[in-house]
């Protein structure tokens, strides 16, 4: 254990730009860079590791290499990367309209689901966003840094048109989804599909009701605009919110 602190900072170097990392992929590189470590060992070395404040859970099998912020659907936390993506394309798009959320926001409702960074754009500059993005993602340039919680040990970014009558607030400055319109969104999603269903939403919606995190009204507001009126009616329906 003591070679793995001594060697600690170069091993961290090693993933300079990076704040969260998959597990297996920090194993698999120091295993390599110092054999002793095994996967058998691995637990101790890791908990040590913990315990030193040098790693941090982040959940799903990764590990961060700074203290974890557990955002929440009542006080969204906008992590430095989220705001870059966001600032980097608005300063490029002629019209900058849309929002952005965070599936990291829902985990307390709806723990499987997968992180996913959601920027929507205006419809018109769907493409020139996704070229942009591509590029801002896959930049060698030190002026134009791809942010670590991008990468692909860590969140996904989805890019979607921007959706009329979005209910949004306002988080430093950036128009972030209400908690209606992410519900509504993530029974939408194609990304999100195989971790949602009617029942799942259902309990989520009255998790949220209950906590005053969310207005049904709002919510089928919105349901409507995005042709899921029917769907919500249903569940608000089955599920008790009152």
């Amino acid at each position: 254990m003591e070679w793995v602190l001594r060697a600690w900072p170069q091993l961290r170097s090693q993933f300079r730009g990076q704040i969260v990392v998959a597990e297996a992929e920090l194993l698999a590189f120091i295993g390599q860079a110092l054999p002793v470590v095994s996967p058998e060992v691995w637990p101790s070395v890791r908990e040590r590791l913990v315990r030193n404040q040098l790693l941090h859970e982040a959940g799903a099998g990764r590990m961060s290499f700074e203290p974890v912020v557990v955002p929440s659907v009542s006080k969204p936390e906008l992590l430095p990367a989220w705001r870059a993506v966001w600032d980097f394309l608005q300063a490029r798009l002629a019209l900058p309209l849309g929002c952005l959320w965070s599936t990291q926001w829902l985990h307390s409702f709806l723990p499987s689901l997968p992180d996913l960074l959601v920027v929507e754009v205006n419809w018109a500059e769907v493409n020139q966003a996704g070229n942009l993005l591509r590029s801002y993602l896959h930049s060698d340039s030190s002026a134009i840094p791809a942010p670590a919680s991008l990468s692909p040990a860590g969140l996904r970014v989805v890019l979607r048109p921007w959706q009329r009558y979005s209910p949004v607030r306002r988080v430093k400055g950036i128009p972030v989804a209400r908690p209606e319109k992410m519900l509504v969104d993530a029974g939408q999603l194609p990304e999100l599909s195989a971790f949602v269903t009617d029942a799942t939403l259902g309990s989520a919606l009255t998790a949220m009701f209950s906590q005053r995190a969310l207005d049904p009204q709002v919510l089928l507001r919105y349901a409507a605009q995005c042709h899921a009126s029917a769907r919500w009616t249903t569940i608000l329906r089955h599920y008790d919110t009152h």
